[in-house]
């Protein structure tokens, strides 16, 4: 059994060493800056605000002149027959019946329109330039949630990190005070039921730094998919280096930040230009136009013979004034008005949501930074318990149950207060988040 727990472990600390070894180390700041950089999700986002930032190009097009111009060339196999409700000079018929026109009825035409006066224009380009605002707020979201995401994930490979060189401290610990043991058993101080007790703190040294060393590389995995990234990488920094820049002193809260308070703005402003839109339909349109055609008639087919072709133009001013339309604009109208309300209940519900959030992280990372001071206390109160017992044992003053109950008590003060920093600084990220400064 213990030889196959030191082959794991040896396996286990070459795979580990072999991955560092060719990893990217990796601060707080250009992990986050990585991650916004190669997040798929971020791009998508990019791509979608540019396709709506060019939407207003289209709606100026629609203001430049439309031009068509079109032909028609025409066989008349039977010219069409009109009946005259008079007789023509020299007949006694009541009535003239006679055939207009020639075979050949060919035609070019070049229509112009602009526009000149639609109340809908403005309002367009607006609503345009607010769904384009909503969308980079959505962008910004996408990235705070990243930030925080990237952060806990590097918290905890931190953590993960720290706890096997814990674990590693530990186990020479326990193979010191193995070494210790030998030298006492052998001199008869100390029965082999205690050697055994040392040998068997050294096989469970060794394995909870193999759980470590597993922890630690799953962690350096899920750091590496949150930078969506193929290059591996590992935490530059330690946990008291970040702790160091991560304090927080004063609660400061503004709700009106978080971009899940500015969507619901920007909704409803939507909702506002869309029923100034509505009633932009009872509103009158005008437009300008112009026509230049040529008109062929002729008997044979020929439309490049002389003389044949008679041109004809025109202009006007067409003004389009809807009288009435179903009263289709103004229930339009109402049910924006009905959604405006709800954008607002909206934005109250998430105030009071996001102040009672901000005021839950400020308490829980107010009490997390009392339990890490309580646990560096005791983590030196610990190590200086652990000295003495080790001296007074090796002069033989206490047992070997009383060392190894100090021991635990070092581990168990090393644990928290590892534990109470890694608490400290997810709870100092969620507060940030919940205070709308992340």
């Amino acid at each position: 059994m213990k030889k196959i727990i030191v082959g794991v472990v040896i396996y286990t600390t070459f795979y580990l060493q072999s991955f560092t070894v060719f990893a990217q180390k990796i601060t707080l700041n250009e992990a986050i800056l990585k991650g916004i950089e190669n997040r798929i999700e971020l791009k998508t986002q990019a791509l979608n605000i540019q396709i709506a930032s060019s939407e207003n190009v289209k709606i100026k097009a629609k203001w430049l002149p439309q031009v068509s111009a079109s032909g028609d060339v025409r066989w008349n196999t039977q010219l069409q027959t009109t009946i005259l409700p008079f007789a023509l000079p020299g007949s006694n018929e009541s009535q003239t019946i006679v055939k207009f026109g020639r075979p050949f009825n060919n035609t070019l035409a070049l229509q112009a329109d602009q526009k000149v006066y639609d109340a809908s224009n403005k309002i367009d380009r607006l609503i345009n330039d607010t769904q384009t605002e909503a969308l980079k707020n959505i962008l910004e979201q996408l990235k705070i949630n990243l930030k925080q995401s990237i952060t806990e994930a590097y918290f905890s490979a931190v953590f993960n990190k720290e706890k096997l060189r814990l674990s590693e401290i530990a186990m020479q610990r326990a193979n010191a005070y193995l070494d210790a043991a030998k030298v006492k058993f052998e001199q008869g101080t100390i029965l082999k039921n205690d050697l055994d007790k040392f040998t068997l703190d050294v096989s469970n040294a060794k394995l909870n730094q193999t759980k470590n060393v597993q922890d630690y590389e799953l962690s350096l995995v899920t750091l590496q998919y949150q930078l969506n990234t193929n290059d591996k990488t590992e935490p530059a920094e330690d946990l008291t280096s970040i702790l160091n820049y991560s304090q927080i002193i004063d609660a400061q809260t503004n709700t009106d930040k978080r971009t899940e308070v500015k969507a619901e703005e920007f909704n409803l402003q939507l909702n506002e230009l869309n029923i100034q839109k509505q009633k932009s339909r009872n509103l009158p349109t005008v437009s300008a136009y112009g026509n230049y055609s040529a008109f062929q008639i002729s008997d044979t087919f020929n439309p490049f013979a002389s003389g044949t072709w008679f041109t004809a133009n025109y202009v006007g001013i067409r003004a389009n004034i809807p009288i009435f339309d179903g009263k289709q604009a103004k229930l339009s109208s109402q049910d924006f008005l009905v959604r405006k309300q709800i954008n607002q209940l909206n934005m109250e519900r998430l105030r009071n949501d996001f102040n009672y959030e901000s005021k839950s992280t400020w308490n829980n990372l107010q009490q997390s930074k009392l339990n890490l001071e309580e646990a560096k206390k005791n983590i030196t109160l610990a190590q200086q318990i652990l000295e003495t017992d080790k001296f007074r044992f090796e002069q033989g003053v206490i047992v070997i149950s009383d060392l190894k109950n100090s021991e635990y008590s070092l581990q168990n003060s090393e644990n928290q207060y590892l534990n109470s920093i890694y608490n400290f600084l997810v709870a100092s990220v969620r507060y940030k988040k919940a205070s709308g400064d992340l």
